[in-house]
């Protein structure tokens, strides 16, 4: 644990969870990682537990299942959807790296750039509208448009775009790998930060991980990968040879940095911007 408040929130959850009979609960990936840590603590009132809000590595799943005997349903939203999108099916099954199911009543896609659906595991921008077929058929409307100056600016026509990169497959099985602006331009080679931060997340020695670019003069970009962890040492090497057994060459780290903690929004979601900061000012203190 890294902070007196989180066996706190823990139990908290718990004697929530307990005094009330809850019997499904939804949390973010930060309150199953505190959970993973308890395995004490009585959760045996539940019968279904969701997670969702930002990427829920394969490894804490697992973790979670161990400590609780109950398998975290993953789960893929989206406000303007609204809401969720896709979610394991109920039971033990899930597919590794997957985001669940999408529901009956979306149909969604990935797109190029040029707006032309792609086929099914094809990777692109996701994107959603009603499903044309089935029970569900045409059941869902999109929202009317965003809140801007007191006025309502109407969407824009045609499947609504997500932002995300990612894949669904013939089955509906929805897969991200990052959000669109994140991506790593590394010579004319695309790295999506989060499919890198899946696999370092999988090392023990690795709390948090963030994979973001830094500057090259010849390759405009090149891969870095920021982690929190309790190891003062890490091993790098390690962890570069497990990035070169998971993914393609160019996009294994080529920096590595570690610090004693990530920062965190309220969802648990690291905050991006300024990283390259936080890390060069570790660098003058020191302390990486």
């Amino acid at each position: 644990m890294r902070s007196g408040d989180e066996p706190t929130r823990s139990r908290g959850v718990s004697e929530w969870i307990t005094t009330r009979k809850v019997t499904v609960w939804n949390g973010a990936p930060a309150q199953i990682y505190d959970l993973v840590a308890r395995p004490d603590l009585d959760l045996g009132s539940l019968k279904e537990v969701w997670s969702g809000g930002s990427d829920t590595p394969d490894a804490l799943r697992r973790a979670f299942a161990d400590a609780h005997h109950l398998n975290p349903r993953v789960t893929y939203g989206l406000t303007e959807a609204p809401t969720v999108v896709s979610i394991d099916p109920v039971g033990d099954e899930w597919q590794p790296r997957s985001s669940g199911t999408v529901l009956p009543h979306l149909d969604v896609a990935a797109y190029d750039d040029a707006g032309r659906r792609l086929a099914p595991g094809e990777l692109g921008e996701l994107r959603l509208t009603a499903a044309s077929s089935g029970p569900w058929a045409h059941v869902w409307t999109p929202m009317l448009g965003y809140l801007e100056d007191g006025a309502v600016r109407p969407a824009e026509p045609g499947p609504v775009a997500t932002g995300d990169i990612g894949t669904v497959d013939e089955h509906g099985s929805l897969t991200v790998l990052d959000r669109k602006k994140l991506v790593i331009i590394r010579g004319s080679a695309n790295v999506y930060p989060l499919e890198v931060e899946r696999v370092i997340g999988n090392h023990p020695d690795v709390t948090k991980v963030a994979v973001y670019p830094v500057p090259d003069d010849r390759l405009g970009q090149r891969v870095a990968a920021v982690i929190e962890s309790p190891v003062e040492q890490p091993d790098f090497d390690a962890l570069t040879e497990l990035c070169r057994r998971e993914l393609s060459p160019y996009k294994v780290p080529e920096v590595w940095t570690r610090v004693d903690a990530l920062p965190v929004n309220a969802m648990g979601k690291i905050q991006r911007a300024g990283l390259p900061e936080l890390i060069d000012a570790h660098r003058r203190s020191g302390a990486i």
